[in-house]
C-alpha cells in the first residue's frame, strides 16, 4: 500500500526504539543510586593509576603518639599551642589552621595566652567550627555549631571541620562550605586554598594525591622549636590530630584509614593542584550514555562472534580509558558505571537477539532440510513427484504457450539394476536427468517411481513444442557412469494440456498412463487420448463401486457357447458384464484391467468363480452337463491363498469348470505357474491356454504346461486366406493334438472361416458366428433352439 514504511524502516524504528529503553533504563538505576558502589569502586581504581604527589604548600603538624606522650596529659593547656603558633609565625609561615576543638574555656591564664598568640598574626589563623547534634541522644535534635571562644575568634578566621560521608562511611566528596539562614561558612580547605566566599558546591577529592607526599612535622618538634623553619617558610600549615588513640580518624576509597587533618590536606590539594573534581554537565552523561546504546545498538543482522567481541572490547576500552584521560588532563569526574551498565544491557540484547536469530537460522535450516526432503528423491537427490505437481502448476499459471506434461521411463530399468547395482542405477537415472535438462531448456524434472522421470515443458506454439519432443524422442540411449559405458532406453509418455479443467495431478497420470501404454504397445512415444485411455484418476473410486456391485448384484455372468464340429454345445466361455447404477455398462477390458492394477482383481476372480458354479449348477438341473470356462488373471494363478480356494469351492464339482490361463502368466513366474496348474489339475479341473498366438508363444511353454485345451487368439484363428496362415494354423492344431490337447479358435464371425479351421482339425469353434454372450435366461432359450448339424466342408 502506497505510504506504508518499509521493512528497513521497521528495522530502523525497532532499533532507536532498542536504544531509548536502555538508555532510559540506565537512567532510571543511576537515579536510584544503585550504581553509586560500583562507580566508587572504580574512582578508586582510577586514583590507582593517577597518582600525584602533593604541592609541597602545605605542612602538616601532627598531634601523634610521641607529642602526646611528651606532655603526658590530654587535653593539652592553650599556652602549649600559644608556643607553637609563635614558633610557626616566627619561621615564616604564611596561614595556620588548626583542627582542634577550641570552643571550650580553659583557665583564664592560659586562654589569654592563646589569644594573644593569635593576635599577633591577625588574619593568619584559621581555628574550627563544626556542627552537631544538640543532644546526641535525642534523635530529632536540632544541629548547633560548636565555634572557638569569642575571645579567639575575634582576630581569627573561622572555617567548617565537617565532613560528609557516604551511605558506605567513606569519605568522597568535599563541600567548598555550608551555608544557612544567611550564614556561610568556608570549609577548612576550601579557606585554606583561598576559594572564593560564597561557594558550596562539592568535589571529588583527588585520592590520587599521595598523602605520604604531604611534608609533616610533629607537634613536639614545632612546640620545642626543634625543626627547619625553611619547612614552613611561606607556606601554609595545619595543625591536627593524628595519634590512634584520640580517635579523629576517616574511612577513604583509596588509602583506607587516614586522620582527618589529612583529608582535609587532600582536599586542599586537590583545589591548589586544580584536581577538585567535578561532574560534567547533567545532560552530558546522558550523551555519553545515548552513545554507548547507538554504537553497540543490538539488530538482528548476522554478525559474528568475534566481531562482536571486538566491538565491545573497543568500546570498554573507550568506557574505561576515556575518563582516565579525561581526569588526568582535567578536574572532570566522568560516571562510567552507567557506561559499563548500557554495554551489559547491550550485550545481553544483543546475546538474545543473537541466540533468537540462530534459533531462526537453525529453524530455517531444518525446515530447509525437511523441506528438500520432503521435495526430493533420497536416492538420487532429484525433485520428486511433489516438487514437479508444483513446477508444473507453476508453469501452466505462468506465460502462454504449448505445455506438455511427459513420464519418461527406462526399459528394462529393474534388469539394468539387477546387473549393475543399486549406486549405479541411480548414477544412470541422474545422467538421464541431466541430459533431458539440457535437451530442454528450461524445463523442470521430477523423479515420478523406480526408473521413471516426469518432465514439463513448455514453448510457443504446438509446433515448437512438437519439435521439442521429437528431439527426446530421438535421444541416443549410452551414458558414461563410472568409466562404464550404460545403455538405457527411454520411452516417453505425454500429455497435453488441452482442457484447463485437467488438475496437474491428472495431467501427469494421464502421462504416466501413456507411458505405460507405450510400454504395452512397445513405442517409443505414446500421447495421451482421452477417448483411448480409461482414466487413472477414476480407479479408485472404480474400485470402490466394483466392490459395492459385487455385494449388490449389478455383476453378472454372461455365457458364450462353444460348439464342436457336428455342431452340438459341448461348453460355454463366462465372461463378466456390469451395469453400473449411474454409468451405465462398463466395458470388461476397463473394469478389470483397473482391478488388475489396484489388488481387486483376486477378488473379482473368486466372485466370477462362485458364481460360474452356481449357474452350472441351474444348467445341470436343467439337464444341460457344459464345461463353463472362467478366465483367471496371471496375477492371481501363482497366488497360493488363491489357489486354496479354488480347490476348496470346486471340491467335489472340479469336472464343471475349465481355468483359462494366458501364456503371459506363466512367462511372469514359469515354475510357480506349473504348480498351480498341477495342482488344480490333480483336483480335476480342466486347464485351457488362452491367447495362444499373441505375442512371441513359446514352444517350450507347452512342453512344460500340462493343459487340457489350447484356445487359438482371434488373430491368428481368423487368418486363414494365406497358405501360410493356414500351414501355421494346421501345425499347431496337430502340435496341440499330439499334446493331446483340444484346439478351440475365437473370435470366428464366419461360416467360410468356420470350415477352413475345422477342415484343419480345429474340435471347438466359439464366437459371433455361433453367439454373443448371453445372460444365463438366454442362453436356456438359445440351447433349447441348438441342434446338432452336419459338419462342414472345407472351402476349396
Amino acid at each position: 500500500m502506497a505510504g506504508s514504511p518499509t521493512p528497513s524502516a521497521f528495522s530502523v524504528a525497532r532499533c532507536l526504539a532498542t536504544v531509548v529503553m536502555i538508555a532510559a533504563l540506565v537512567a532510571a538505576v543511576t537515579a536510584s543510586g544503585a550504581l553509586r558502589p560500583v562507580e566508587d569502586a572504580l574512582a578508586s581504581q582510577r586514583f590507582g593509576l593517577i597518582q600525584r604527589p602533593a604541592s609541597q604548600d602545605l605542612v602538616l603538624v601532627e598531634i601523634d603518639a610521641a607529642s602526646l606522650e611528651r606532655a603526658d596529659v590530654w587535653p593539652w593547656d592553650r599556652d602549649r599551642y600559644a608556643r607553637a603558633l609563635r614558633n610557626l609565625h616566627a619561621a615564616g609561615a604564611r596561614l595556620v589552621g588548626f583542627d582542634v576543638d577550641f570552643s571550650a574555656h580553659s583557665t583564664a591564664e592560659m586562654d589569654q595566652a592563646f589569644a594573644a598568640a593569635i593576635a599577633e598574626a591577625p588574619g593568619a589563623v584559621i581555628l574550627p567550627t563544626f556542627v552537631q547534634p544538640a543532644q546526641r541522644s535525642a534523635r530529632d535534635a536540632p544541629m548547633v555549631e560548636n565555634a572557638p571562644l569569642a575571645l579567639f575568634s575575634a582576630e581569627s578566621l573561622l572555617a567548617s571541620v565537617n565532613v560528609v560521608a557516604d551511605n558506605d562511611g567513606q569519605v568522597r566528596r568535599y563541600l567548598r562550605g555550608f551555608a544557612a539562614d544567611d550564614a556561610y561558612r568556608p570549609t577548612m580547605a576550601a579557606l585554606m586554598a583561598g576559594e572564593a566566599y560564597g561557594r558550596t558546591s562539592p568535589f571529588h577529592i583527588d585520592y590520587g594525591i599521595q598523602p605520604s607526599s604531604i611534608p609533616t612535622l610533629s607537634f613536639q618538634d614545632v612546640y620545642a622549636n626543634d625543626f627547619d623553619p625553611a619547612l614552613v617558610r611561606g607556606r601554609r600549615v595545619l595543625i591536627g590530630a593524628t595519634a590512634l588513640e584520640l580517635g579523629d580518624n576517616l574511612a577513604t576509597p583509596r588509602h583506607g584509614i587516614l586522620p582527618g587533618v589529612f583529608v582535609h590536606a587532600l582536599a586542599y590539594e586537590s583545589l591548589t593542584q586544580g584536581l577538585a573534581l567535578s561532574g560534567p554537565l547533567p545532560l552530558f552523561p546522558l550523551a555519553l550514555i545515548l552513545g554507548v546504546a547507538v554504537a553497540l545498538r543490538p539488530t538482528r543482522q548476522a554478525v559474528t562472534l568475534n566481531r562482536l567481541a571486538l566491538q565491545h572490547l573497543l568500546i570498554l576500552g573507550l568506557i574505561l580509558g576515556l575518563p582516565i584521560v579525561v581526569q588526568a588532563a582535567a578536574p572532570v569526574f566522568l560516571p562510567v558505571a552507567p557506561l559499563l551498565l548500557t554495554q551489559a544491557l547491550c550485550v545481553i540484547v544483543a546475546f538474545r537477539l543473537e541466540l533468537k536469530r540462530r534459533g531462526e537460522e537453525v529453524v530455517r535450516a531444518r525446515e530447509a532440510g525437511l523441506l528438500h526432503l520432503a521435495m526430493h528423491e533420497s536416492e538420487t537427490e532429484l525433485p520428486n513427484r511433489r516438487a514437479l505437481l508444483a513446477e508444473i502448476g507453476r508453469v501452466r499459471h505462468g506465460e502462454p504457450g504449448a505445455i506438455a506434461v511427459l513420464a519418461i521411463g527406462v526399459d528394462r530399468y529393474a534388469q539394468m539394476r539387477a546387473a549393475i547395482g543399486y549406486g549405479m542405477a541411480n548414477d544412470v537415472v541422474r545422467a538421464v536427468a541431466a541430459r533431458l535438462l539440457r535437451t530442454c531448456h528450461g524445463s523442470r524434472l521430477g523423479y515420478l517411481s523406480t526408473g521413471v522421470l516426469g518432465l514439463v515443458v513448455r514453448r510457443g506454439d504446438v509446433a515448437a513444442l512438437e519439435a521439442e519432443l521429437e528431439r527426446l524422442e530421438t535421444l541416443g540411449p549410452g551414458y558414461k557412469v563410472d568409466g562404464a559405458l550404460v545403455d538405457a532406453f527411454l520411452r516417453i509418455g505425454v500429455a497435453y494440456d488441452w482442457n484447463p479443467a485437467d488438475t496437474d495431478e491428472r495431467l501427469l497420470e494421464q502421462a504416466t498412463v501413456a507411458l505405460d501404454e507405450a510400454r504395452r504397445r512397445d513405442q517409443r512415444r505414446l500421447m495421451f487420448q482421452p477417448a483411448a485411455f480409461q482414466d487413472p484418476t477414476l480407479n479408485l473410486s472404480l474400485m470402490s463401486d466394483l466392490r459395492k456391485g459385487l455385494k449388490e448384484g449389478q455383476l453378472a455372468l454372461h455365457y458364450q457357447p462353444k460348439r464342436a464340429a457336428d455342431g452340438a454345445i459341448v461348453g460355454v466361455e463366462g465372461l463378466i458384464r456390469w451395469t453400473h447404477p449411474s454409468r451405465g455398462a462398463i466395458r470388461p477390458d476397463v473394469f478389470i484391467l483397473a482391478a488388475e492394477e489396484t489388488g481387486a482383481i483376486r477378488e473379482l476372480t473368486e466372485w466370477t468363480l462362485v458364481q460360474a458354479l452356481a449357474d452350472s449348477a441351474a444348467m445341470r438341473r436343467a439337464g444341460r452337463e457344459l464345461t463353463v470356462s472362467v478366465n483367471v488373471s496371471g496375477r492371481v494363478l501363482t497366488d497360493l491363498a488363491f489357489r486354496d480356494f479354488v480347490l476348496s469351492v470346486t471340491r467335489g464339482r472340479a469336472h464343471e469348470l475349465c481355468l483359462e490361463v494366458t501364456e503371459t502368466a506363466v512367462i511372469e513366474n514359469p515354475q510357480a505357474a506349473v504348480e498351480a496348474v498341477r495342482a488344480f489339475r490333480q483336483a480335476g479341473l480342466a486347464i485351457s491356454i488362452d491367447d495362444y498366438g499373441v505375442g512371441l508363444s513359446s514352444l517350450s511353454y507347452l512342453k512344460i504346461l500340462e493343459a487340457d485345451e489350447l484356445k487359438l487368439d482371434r488373430s491368428i484363428a481368423t487368418a486363414v486366406e494365406a497358405e501360410r496362415d493356414r500351414l501355421i494354423l494346421r501345425s499347431t492344431i496337430e502340435l496341440a493334438h499330439s499334446l493331446g490337447m483340444k484346439v478351440v479358435a475365437e473370435g470366428v464371425e464366419d461360416e467360410a472361416v468356420e470350415a477352413v479351421l475345422l477342415s484343419l482339425g480345429c474340435d471347438l469353434i466359439q464366437g459371433y458366428l455361433i453367439s454373443p454372450a448371453l445372460p444365463p435366461a438366454d442362453l436356456d432359450r438359445f440351447l433349447a433352439s441348438s441342434a446338432p448339424r452336419p459338419r462342414l466342408a472345407a472351402a476349396g
